[in-house]
């Protein structure tokens, strides 16, 4: 079996499974190209504090539950997203302004929208977003991609509007093919902060680099002829406990400079597949090697 790396437009001609929705991505697409997770260092990330008040402590604790304990407690996806908003935005926060997260390309057309929102830094000008001067942040809930993923199989009804069970079973099958056994993997990560409902204890931060070659693949995979290296997702979680720092400790971690960064590369452009995060156009002619740093997610 051939093991040697391959350039994109061979891997395309070759695996026709590639041609697919992002939603639709394995562990197999991402061992394909290359693609890994990688476990980030956390030890700046756990606190073993207490959220209530000690001997040495006169602060009560708080009767309503805070944006923090909501964020990671509540079942709700929408009062999740409100939670993390309070924390992150607003007079005195880190960030300013959510817009909708910018499509994915790929050979120049759009071909899918992640449900995920982006957060822009304080004290930077639109002009620094145009040409993506600064690295952002954004934030997506995982039911977005499960449900993402249950519409592309959704059967339709049956006669007279009963439940069709042969496509239900169809459906089920196809969603077991492509959920991957641990989420904290799940390939549709390489570019994103991840809430989960069934995880009340942590909130996860992906992060990767990407270069400018790889985009130019992407963009036009006919003429990607020769072997293009692509990222490693760093991931971590931050605990949301204690409750009382949570709003300090994200914070920290996401005005922090990239672990990512070069030395010699202090501001970075925040562009994913040909398309900056203020949603204008790439330009045209990037040097070839000169990389960019996907945005934070949590």
């Amino acid at each position: 079996m051939d093991t040697n790396p391959k350039p994109f437009r061979d891997l395309l001609d070759h695996h026709r499974d590639l041609f697919v929705d992002p939603l639709l991505w394995t562990y197999r697409h991402l061992k394909l190209v290359g693609c890994r997770f990688e476990d980030a260092d956390t030890a700046s990330t756990e606190s073993t504090q207490d959220d209530c008040k000690t001997d040495d402590d006169e602060r009560p604790c708080p009767k309503v539950p805070s944006d923090a304990e909501q964020l990671a407690t509540y079942p709700i996806a929408a009062v999740k997203y409100r939670c993390l908003v309070n924390i992150l935005v607003g007079k005195g926060r880190p960030f300013k302004t959510l817009r909708k997260g910018p499509q994915f390309y790929f050979t120049d057309k759009p071909v899918h929208r992640p449900r995920h929102t982006v957060f822009y830094r304080q004290g930077q000008s639109d002009a620094h977003f145009g040409k993506g001067l600064f690295p952002l942040v954004s934030y997506l809930h995982y039911t977005s991609v499960n449900g993402g993923r249950r519409d592309k199989f959704e059967p339709c009804p049956g006669p007279k509007g009963t439940l069709n069970w042969i496509g239900q079973r169809i459906l089920e099958k196809r969603l077991a093919q492509i959920q991957p056994k641990e989420w904290t993997e799940d390939p549709y990560f390489s570019r994103l902060l991840v809430t989960n409902l069934c995880d009340k204890e942590y909130i996860h931060l992906y992060e990767a680099e990407i270069s400018a070659e790889l985009l130019g693949a992407l963009r036009s995979p006919t003429t990607a002829t020769k072997y293009t290296k692509w990222p490693t997702i760093r991931r971590r979680k931050l605990p949301y406990k204690p409750y009382n720092t949570f709003a300090d400790r994200i914070t920290a971690e996401l005005v922090a400079p990239s672990l990512l960064c070069s030395p010699e590369i202090s501001s970075l452009s925040d562009e994913v597949n040909g398309v900056v995060r203020c949603g204008t156009k790439r330009p045209s002619e990037p040097e070839s090697n000169k990389t960019y740093k996907t945005e934070r997610i949590t």
